[in-house]
């Protein structure tokens, strides 16, 4: 054999031998990895364990009086240099008179955009622009909250302002011709959502259209509200007896204290006290009624009747139920009509109770106009089922483990924190009642959704709005029941009186 040749053989036989080496130790791997896969089982998200939440704790919220008789509620945050806050105001839209409907809004929106006797509501925008803070004030149903926040070494000037637009607005009357614009502007457009439509009227229809839980705000209703309305209403309401002030954020309560009574001490205003807000005297109202929406190629229903509050003994087992009914992709509407029927991409019910008053219990969803009327029928078809037989054990743990984890996001915030407790003391609660609440939850049983599913849950009265393009059904409602046409013409205006 030449040289030559012994050189290529020998290069010949280490380029095998490296060919064959990965491929002996890939085998030598993959002989590890069956071996381990055999023996080490892939983990199953079921399995997996968590350990339980924390308890949550409401931390003791300082508490007092002021001279002039205002109520003022403290809480130290000392994580981030800002200094936050709400008055609490014994009110609400449930007060308007029945001839000036949206008075109290009106009141609470020119409050702030009116601006004080000293300062333009422009003026404070610019001031409060400049050191990045914020005053506002707002109306609800049963409570009115003029707010602030802002830096803690601004904090100064921002309570200043704060009490300004508190203490002594001055409702300028080219803020309140533009608020009153406004308004107009959106009774006239109020018919443009569909599912607007739906979930209103069934309020409307649900509470009665003759007292101020269910009636409408017109055109003539806000061309009769003048600025000694909206005064009168801020004197009969906004007065420190009628008030209380929560604050939270850095700063010491022994020195806020002081100065929020230096600050508001001298403010002197009496009314007499305020009277209750209306009861609710609504009486079932079952039947199917349709609002006509020719634009639209979905229908969008809004099903229900008068609920309950969260006083009532019931009210945990309701939660439990209607979770099961209708919250959630695993709830029995949502797994029936949208799953394995295709009626509708979003649907859900929910036990309206509210602190002072029976809330509404809803079942709401849109579908496809030629489905109108089957994805309907199947919601109650659903709630029947409720009625008839106890849910599972699995569909109980479910529904009670969404309810009780979602007590931690009650207070993850201070803000969140002082703002129960405000509201608990506000409409008379004790301040554990979220806690009896959690405990009266845990403890709910199949027997217990059964029962309150019977007593309080009504498919004979239910209340039945649809809103969309008739003339696209595949069925017509009907077949629901006796329909009746819902007006949904916006009157005009009353022209204006010659002189």
């Amino acid at each position: 054999m030449t040289r030559r040749m012994m050189v290529a053989a020998f290069l010949l036989a280490g380029f095998a031998t490296a060919q064959q080496a990965p491929r002996t130790a890939r085998r030598a791997r993959a002989g590890r990895t069956t071996q381990t896969a055999r023996s080490t089982a892939i983990p199953v998200y079921k399995d997996l364990k968590y350990p339980p939440l924390k308890q949550v704790k409401i931390p003791d919220v300082p508490s007092f009086t002021l001279s002039n008789g205002m109520r003022i509620f403290l809480l130290e945050d000392h994580e981030l240099p800002l200094v936050s806050g709400f008055a609490l105001v014994r009110t609400g839209n449930l007060f308007d008179p029945n001839d000036k409907r949206g008075l109290a809004e009106l009141t609470a929106d020119v409050m702030r955009s009116g601006g004080t006797s000293k300062e333009t509501g422009d003026a404070l925008d610019e001031q409060l622009e400049d050191i990045a803070a914020l005053v506002e004030s707002n109306m609800g149903e049963s409570s009115a909250t003029v707010s602030f926040a802002g830096l803690r070494e601004t904090s100064d000037k921002v309570l200043d302002i704060f009490k300004g637009v508190l203490t002594d607005p001055e409702f300028r009357q080219d803020k309140i011709d533009l608020i009153k614009a406004q308004s107009h502007s959106g009774i006239s457009r109020r018919n443009d959502d569909a599912q607007g439509i739906a979930e209103r009227e069934l309020t409307n229809i649900v509470y009665g259209r003759d007292n101020s839980y269910g009636w409408m705000i017109e055109h003539e209703h806000i061309d009769r509200i003048m600025r000694e309305d909206l005064q009168q209403f801020y004197h009969r309401y906004y007065f420190p007896k009628n008030i209380m002030l929560a604050m939270y954020g850095d700063f010491s309560t022994a020195e806020m204290r002081d100065k929020l009574e230096k600050l508001f001490g001298s403010w002197n205003a009496e009314q007499p006290p305020v009277p209750p807000f209306p009861a609710v005297t609504a009486k079932p109202a079952p039947g199917v009624f349709y609002a006509e929406k020719t634009d639209v190629t979905q229908a969008f229903f809004s099903i229900g009747h008068l609920g309950g509050t969260l006083k009532d003994p019931d009210y945990p087992a309701l939660e439990v139920a209607s979770h099961i009914l209708g919250s959630g992709f695993s709830s029995r509407l949502m797994s029936q009509i949208r799953t394995k029927l295709g009626l509708a991409y979003s649907i859900g019910a929910g036990w309206g109770a509210a602190y002072d008053h029976p809330g509404i219990f809803r079942i709401a969803g849109s579908t496809k106009s030629a489905t109108a009327e089957e994805a309907v029928a199947a919601a109650r078809v659903e709630l029947e089922k409720m009625r008839s037989a106890e849910v599972t054990e699995q569909e109980l743990k479910t529904a009670k483990d969404s309810v009780l984890n979602s007590f931690v996001f009650f207070f993850d915030s201070p803000a969140k924190t002082l703002n129960r407790v405000m509201m608990y003391e506000y409409f008379g609660y004790p301040r554990d009642f979220l806690f009896e609440y959690q405990k009266k939850i845990a403890a709910v049983t199949r027997a217990d959704v059964l029962r309150v599913a019977k007593d309080h849950m009504h498919p004979d009265e239910l209340t039945i709005v649809v809103a969309g393009n008739a003339k696209d059904f595949g069925k017509p409602l009907s077949a629901l029941g006796k329909v009746e046409n819902i007006d949904l013409s916006i009157p005009e205006a009353p022209a204006p009186e010659s002189k």
